[in-house]
């Protein structure tokens, strides 16, 4: 059993914090979501403060997480360590759901959503009281392909570079 009676009050979270995998997932991830914020911002001449939260956009925050994640293990334990094949497995998961099912999802919302525009359009009478939908939920391969580069590029930052943990 992991956690025994009483044994949580030895969990030492700040080493959690500064551990290689976590600290490559996390620096990837953020670094990715601000750079999505920063593209979006100057693209639109003002800051898009919703972009911090928003899905979709370059680079795959998702990508760059799973992929900083996967590589910071595999540098850390080598890539033949079971960890490392658990982290590419379940990474590999999440970049082929952001390219089909997501991005299937968000073509919906979009064909959903001109549908609505249409019908409301037609009828003043038969108004359809709808939210609009999310479009932008995946990503295209360049999408998740950048991510998955920001992802390596933070993971060996972490690991070979900022060596503040050792």
């Amino acid at each position: 059993m992991i956690f025994a009676a009483g044994a949580l009050h030895h969990v030492n979270f700040l080493e959690i914090v500064r551990h290689p995998w976590f600290m490559s997932a996390f620096i990837a991830g953020g670094s990715a979501q601000f750079l999505k914020f920063l593209i979006s911002s100057l693209r639109a001449k003002r800051p898009l403060w919703d972009e911090f939260l928003s899905a979709g956009g370059v680079p795959s925050v998702h990508s760059a997480l799973v992929s900083a994640l996967a590589f910071a293990v595999g540098f850390t334990e080598g890539f033949d360590a079971p960890y490392a094949m658990i982290a590419v497995g379940l990474g590999l998961i999440v970049l082929v759901d952001a390219v089909t099912l997501r991005r299937e999802a968000g073509e919906h919302a979009r064909l959903l959503n001109r549908i609505v525009a249409h019908l409301n359009n037609v009828s003043a009478d038969d108004r359809l009281e709808a939210a609009k939908l999310e479009e932008r939920l995946g990503h295209s391969c360049r999408e998740m392909l950048a991510g998955v580069a920001f992802g390596a590029v933070g993971a060996f930052a972490v690991c070979f570079v900022w060596d503040f943990w050792k």
